[in-house]
């Protein structure tokens, strides 16, 4: 595809997740605030960040140096098709919702691995995607939560919705942890402490208290200890 209809293919898939996380969204708060795996509202801004990263990125491209470019030719359409299924997402009803944040995940997830294997001598251009997949990948499990809520089922392999909430959060603090380690990567474990310690201070299971505390400590000390271990060097 042509660089610039690309970059303007980008742009419009922007103004697209933007016109519907902002002006046409509706979050259906009094079910989520339910689930056991949903952070405080306050949580939910880290999306103006995200928004602001992805906008700085798209117009940086038009005007954009050589790594810049690789980038943008590299993800190719799976950085338009992300912002289009996150921004669809948030429009459909709970049910559908959770296939186009899963769709989005993996398309993110995509963009990410390209942008690892390209090579790029610094990793500015990385940020962006690092704390975008880093809070789609919290925000699956919310909405998961949420669609298993909204249509009732009360047990899976009947384990419960604490049992679920319980298993999720690990795996997301496991994952947080290995991706850090296997990607030399700190912005997307420290999005899960963001998320973490939103759901810490919003439930009121200690169980689940446990879980995430736990995990945010945890990874805020491995995160601390190797950033001044790679400054030492």
């Amino acid at each position: 595809m042509n660089a610039l209809v690309l970059k303007l293919f980008n742009l419009a898939s922007f103004v697209y997740l933007i016109v519907t996380s902002v002006f046409i969204a509706d979050f259906m708060r009094g079910s989520m605030e339910q689930v056991y795996v949903m952070p405080a509202p306050y949580a939910f801004s880290i999306w103006g960040l995200i928004y602001l990263l992805l906008l700085w990125l798209i117009m940086k491209s038009f005007f954009a140096d050589e790594e810049l470019d690789r980038v943008v030719q590299g993800i190719g359409l799976w950085f338009p098709i992300s912002m289009i299924l996150s921004g669809t997402s948030v429009v459909v009803s709970t049910t559908p919702s959770i296939l186009f944040i899963a769709l989005s995940l993996l398309t993110l997830c995509v963009v990410y691995t390209i942008i690892q294997g390209l090579g790029l001598p610094s990793s500015k251009y990385r940020v962006p995607f690092s704390i975008y997949l880093g809070w789609t990948s919290i925000a699956t499990i919310v909405a998961a939560f949420v669609a298993i809520k909204g249509n009732g089922i009360e047990e899976i392999l009947s384990i419960g919705e604490l049992g679920w909430a319980v298993i999720m959060l690990t795996a997301g603090g496991l994952i947080a942890l290995s991706f850090h380690f296997l990607q030399k990567d700190y912005l997307f474990p420290l999005v899960f402490v963001w998320g973490y310690v939103a759901i810490y201070l919003y439930q009121d299971s200690a169980l689940i208290k446990f879980i995430t505390g736990g995990f945010a400590a945890l990874l805020l000390i491995v995160l601390v200890v190797n950033w001044f271990k790679t400054k030492a060097k």
